[in-house]
């Protein structure tokens, strides 16, 4: 392993070393060609014409290579700049040779009309630069581009062709040299400079492309002063360096890494671009008038060419102030639209705002208080309560409304809803507080008054109530329980309207259609069978009750197997936990609609965790549910609505409640769970243990898999008789279920150690705090979608179920 690691490693430091070298190598060959630029420049006669032509051959040669190496954005742009360059190098190769061969002599004109060929291909490259096409929309740059070059062409007829500058005049071979290529270079450079405004310095293989142009033009114009002035020395010394320095940095940008960016964002107009365009503008007449003898006798037909220039320049600056102006103003213009629109959307949210707050504070259906605003306005009254002042709590509900509401439909009971509110209104004072709790419960806060006023107001309650409501074409007739507390000293809110919660409750246990007045004994019976039974009604039509999820893990694996749901009740004075509920439900039947909707619900829940990850639903069935003789149907129903598969339901059915009835009556339920089981449905046996715990039975009753209880489960490692006889009961317990082939479930795993227990058992799966807590649907989901508890492999549960196609097993 170490001598592979250690060649990997030199191997990456290979890598990185050359790709360091080559991205250095624009620098190696700027350094080189200056060096070589400079030794043309020295050496005398044939020995500096051949280093030149060396540094031009090689900048051609370095570009194709460049190109084929480096892959620059926009190639086909470099690859005509390259041969732009080699069209160029191939006059030099001409002309150089004729001028050898000639031994000094005179070089004919079309062979200095040869260089021409090099412009347009320089010209389509640069237009074919990223974000430089002639085509393009940005006329800024366009403008800035022409000021730049108007500026230049005036100060070169300036230096070039001024009749007051006391230069010799220029005809046949030199005027034409003279006059085409520093005007081709025109051309080029307004290419180049729309470049440079396009990309600015932030891309250094560009400006190095621009700064070698430049020293094309600078060569050019050079030579054509050396006509002018015929002078072949310093002139031409300095025309070759400007062609050299274009050699050099033609090589030298193709190379640079930056050539292979893209970026096209225009640079912005700063400060030092707009003295670029005074430097412009004011250029060419200050060398104009510097080059101006004094007392000369100026001519208006000889400053025709640079009047046309200037006017042309002042057309195009005056053209960009335009440009520049109408800018500024849409901009402007645009900055007022977004500060209009920011007025108006700030004047939105605050008006949404206030709206909010209105909602959040308001019954949407009544525009009474709501329970937050009511609960805000008590706690200010008990507070701020003087010695002797008494307040009164009212909490009413309407008897009647439900069968309004299931006969008639929503929309009647809302308008009774809406009227019951207006009439409660008629009776209070402004001082009185009335809200809206929800569904048709009412309250009412009356400050300052007497228990004699109090209870005056909560007669006429009752009274108003009676009446008949008119929806529509049809007469209502409702009544109204009324429970009254009065305040007469500080308490908390919340205590308050308890107690008033428990004058409601004793009002309708009484009959309802009466007034209930608070009295310390209803507290005994605050959990009593009257309150309790009505709240879990209410529950029920408010659909309060919630289910969370605990996974059942296999301990061989850890993967989730299987959830079983487990119900609360969500009340709005907070989580009430099964054991406080679920006695009451059973004595009065209200566990059967309960069960059917937490069995409709969990199928629908786990429809998606089975798709995905083939996890079944364990959901507890009581035994009032068993004997009813449409519980195959709900349960099939269930499984219809919410496209769960049979066998991803796992029904928790108690000891007790398959063992407790009399023969007939288990004789039909064990029907009814083998009917079921037709459809896929498994039968667990929950709790076992704490029953009738016969072994025989579980060889002839319709279970599929066996939960045992937290109190056999709860193993640890003790050596006195009571632990000893746990852990033979809960062992034989699990051979019995192995030799059965029924799968067993350890409630209450809570302990790494009890893991290791059950496991050392061969237990083959558990449930309890160790591996999660009940979570709501929503988080399991999460959970299971982030990974962070797995669902089961593709091989066959320890809970039974066929393999799925592609892979995912069926859990049980």
């Amino acid at each position: 392993m170490q001598p592979d690691a250690s060649l990997l490693k030199r191997a990456t430091d290979r890598r990185r070393r050359g790709t360091g070298i080559r991205s250095r190598l624009w620098l190696v060959f700027l350094l080189a060609g200056a060096a070589l630029s400079v030794a043309g420049l020295l050496l005398p006669d044939q020995a500096g014409v051949m280093t030149r032509l060396l540094v031009s051959i090689g900048a051609v040669i370095t570009m194709v290579a460049g190109i084929r190496r480096q892959r620059p954005a926009a190639a086909a742009a470099w690859r005509l700049l390259a041969a732009g360059l080699a069209a160029w190098v191939g006059a030099d190769l001409l002309w150089t040779g004729w001028y050898l061969r000639a031994d000094g002599g005179e070089v004919p004109p079309w062979i200095d009309l040869a260089y021409l060929a090099a412009y347009p291909l320089l010209i389509a490259g640069l237009g074919k630069m990223p974000g430089n096409s002639i085509r393009s929309r940005n006329v800024g740059v366009m403008l800035d581009a022409m000021v730049i070059v108007l500026g230049l062409l005036f100060v070169y007829w300036t230096m070039s062709f001024n009749p007051y500058g006391g230069f010799r005049t220029l005809s046949g071979r030199d005027l034409l040299l003279a006059s085409t290529f520093p005007f081709a270079d025109m051309i080029v450079h307004f290419m180049a400079v729309r470049l440079w405004f396009t990309h600015g310095l932030r891309n250094p293989s560009y400006a190095m492309l621009n700064l070698g142009l430049a020293g094309m033009l600078f060569g050019d114009v050079t030579y054509a002063m050396m006509l002018q002035r015929g002078e072949s020395w310093n002139y031409g010394l300095l025309g070759n360096a400007g062609w050299l320095v274009w050699f050099v940095l033609m090589g030298a940008s193709v190379l640079h890494p930056a050539a292979r960016g893209a970026e096209t964002r225009a640079a912005r107009l700063t400060t030092a671009r707009s003295l670029t365009f005074l430097v412009a503008a004011c250029a060419g007449p200050l060398s104009l008038a510097f080059n101006m003898e004094p007392g000369t006798v100026v001519r208006p037909s000889e400053l025709v060419v640079p009047m046309a220039i200037f006017i042309v320049l002042m057309v195009f600056l005056v053209f960009r102030l335009i440009t520049n102006t109408n800018v500024a103003e849409r901009r402007a213009s645009l900055l007022d639209e977004q500060a209009a629109e920011l007025s108006r959307a700030l004047e939105e949210q605050q008006a949404l705002q206030q709206l909010l707050s209105h909602r959040a504070m308001h019954d949407h259906l009544t525009g009474l208080a709501n329970r937050a605003l009511f609960h805000d306005r008590l706690e200010q009254a008990t507070v701020r309560r003087a010695p002797e002042a008494r307040h009164a709590l009212l909490m009413l509900d309407l008897d009647g409304f439900k069968h309004v509401n299931d006969t008639y439909g929503h929309p009647a009971g809302d308008q009774l809803l809406v009227q019951a509110g207006h009439r409660l209104g008629e009776i209070l004072r402004e001082a009185d507080t009335l809200a809206r709790l929800g569904g048709d419960e009412f309250a009412i806060l009356l400050e300052d008054v007497s228990a004699e006023e109090a209870g005056h107001v909560a007669a006429r309650v009752v009274d108003v109530m009676a009446r008949p409501f008119a929806v529509g074409e049809h007469s209502f007739h409702v009544t109204a329980s009324v429970g009254l507390y009065m305040i007469a000293e500080s308490a908390a809110a919340q205590d308050v309207m308890r107690d008033a919660d428990l004058a409601l409750y004793a009002a309708k246990a009484a009959g309802k259609n009466q007034i209930s007045v608070f009295h310390p004994g209803l507290r005994v019976e605050q959990l009593g069978q009257a309150r309790l039974t009505e709240g879990l009604r209410r529950a029920l039509e408010r659909e309060e009750f919630v289910l969370n999820y605990q996974p059942v893990v296999d301990l061989a694996t850890g993967q989730v197997q299987a959830v079983e749901a487990l119900l609360r009740w969500q009340s709005p004075d907070g989580i009430v936990p099964p054991d406080a509920f679920i006695p009451t439900a059973e004595e009065t039947g209200l566990v059967v609609p309960i069960g059917a909707q937490v069995l409709r619900r969990a199928c629908r829940d786990a429809a998606l965790w089975y798709e995905r990850y083939g996890i079944a639903v364990n959901v507890n069935v009581s035994g009032r549910q068993l004997r009813r003789k449409e519980f195959v149907s709900s349960v099939l129903t269930a499984l219809e609505e919410s496209g769960l598969p049979g066998d991803a339901l796992i029904l928790e059915i108690t000891e007790t409640a398959l063992l407790a009835t009399g023969r007939e009556e288990t004789a039909r339920v064990i029907g009814y769970l083998s009917d079921l089981r037709r459809h896929g449905v498994r039968i667990a046996i929950d709790d076992f243990g704490t029953g009738y715990s016969s072994l025989a039975y579980l060889q002839h009753l319709p279970v599929d898999v066996v939960k045992i209880d937290g109190a056999f489960t709860t193993l640890e490692r003790g050596t006195d008789s009571d632990s000893r006889q746990r852990h033979a009961f809960t062992k034989a317990i699990l051979s019995l279920c192995e030799s059965l082939d029924l799968p067993a479930i350890a409630e209450k795993v809570e302990t790494s150690e009890q893991e290791e227990f059950l496991r050392d058992m061969h237990c083959p799966l558990g449930q309890g705090y160790l591996f999660s807590r009940p979570v709501p649907a929503a988080e399991l989901g999460r959970l299971l979608t982030e990974g962070e508890i797995e669902g089961p492999s593709g091989r066959r549960s320890p809970l039974g179920g066929p393999e799925p196609a592609g892979g995912e097993r069926l859990a049980g």
